[in-house]
């Protein structure tokens, strides 16, 4: 007689299951983010924050200064970057904050990369799991996550463990994607799927289950906010490129000449936009403080 699974059983298979994923996406996709994010430039693997932006400034840098200020960042202080592509954060905050940074990456790869990028300075890169941080708690005094949240299987497990590893008054920042409240047409639900599916993110919680998950883990609201406008623009600039790379992938993946990751890809970066522009979902900065 076979035993039915556990629910832990069941959510350890899950957890399985997108990490797989998220290492098959950004093992395929980091090179189009090297080439078309310019990131040997600037290191940065995210949506780029409009308001205020200088001339000839750049954009997903702005966002970064944007939610450090919202953080109220301090030199000195100790962060992890609980997700840190390929660096472009921690890099940042070090060079112009003056924080010591730790960077957590799934991807072995990628945290290499992002050694690379920093050189010598306060900003340290290592390969693990964000979902089991090898550090002691309360070590931090802040967590930083950009359009990494998206990617937790168990968010409020996330903030939990989060929650942990920071020193009293510390604080967890935020900026991501959230679902809206309500249901969707079925034609927006099936537009919606294929952008999450495209960017290997398992789902999006709403702004609601976001402040549960933080009271949960016992932390208070320090700043919220909705950017969506903010992001637009370059949201559009992504969607720009659907136009060329979605028929050519599409081609490729026919003649078994790309993988499947590739054209799921560009796919999305057709369905973020339209998506978003709707407001199936929103962008939002989130930073939240542990009491004391």
């Amino acid at each position: 007689m076979t035993t039915p699974p556990s629910e832990s059983g069941r959510e350890n298979h899950l957890e399985a299951q997108v990490k797989d994923k998220v290492r098959r996406y950004y093992r395929a996709v980091t090179d189009d983010y090297l080439r078309y994010y310019a990131t040997d430039w600037h290191q940065h693997m995210h949506y780029g924050f409009e308001r205020d932006l200088p001339r000839g400034g750049n954009p997903t840098e702005n966002l970064v200064r944007y939610l450090a200020e919202k953080a109220a960042l301090k030199s000195g202080e100790v962060l992890l970057d609980s997700g840190c592509g390929v660096g472009g954060s921690s890099i940042w905050l070090a060079k112009k904050k003056g924080l010591r940074c730790y960077g957590l990456n799934l991807m072995a790869f990628q945290a290499a990369l992002a050694k690379n990028f920093a050189g010598a300075g306060e900003a340290r890169f290592l390969a693990g799991d964000f979902m089991r941080p090898p550090f002691k708690e309360g070590r931090f005094d802040a967590v930083w996550a950009i359009e990494s949240f998206d990617h937790a299987p168990d968010k409020a497990a996330w903030f939990r463990i989060m929650a942990g590893k920071l020193k009293p008054g510390g604080r967890i920042a935020i900026a991501d994607g959230f679902r809206c409240e309500g249901d969707m047409a079925a034609g927006q639900e099936k537009a919606y799927r294929q952008f999450l599916k495209g960017w290997a993110v398992p789902h999006l919680c709403t702004p609601k289950e976001l402040q549960a998950y933080a009271e949960a883990a016992g932390l208070e609201r320090f700043w919220e906010e909705d950017i969506t406008s903010d992001v637009l623009p370059h949201a559009f600039a992504i969607y720009r490129f659907a136009f060329f790379f979605v028929p050519i992938r599409w081609l490729l993946r026919r003649l078994r000449l790309l993988s499947e990751e590739k054209l799921l890809n560009a796919t999305a970066t057709w369905h973020q936009y339209r998506t978003l522009k709707r407001r199936l979902w929103t962008y939002r900065i989130a930073v939240f403080k542990k009491p004391g």
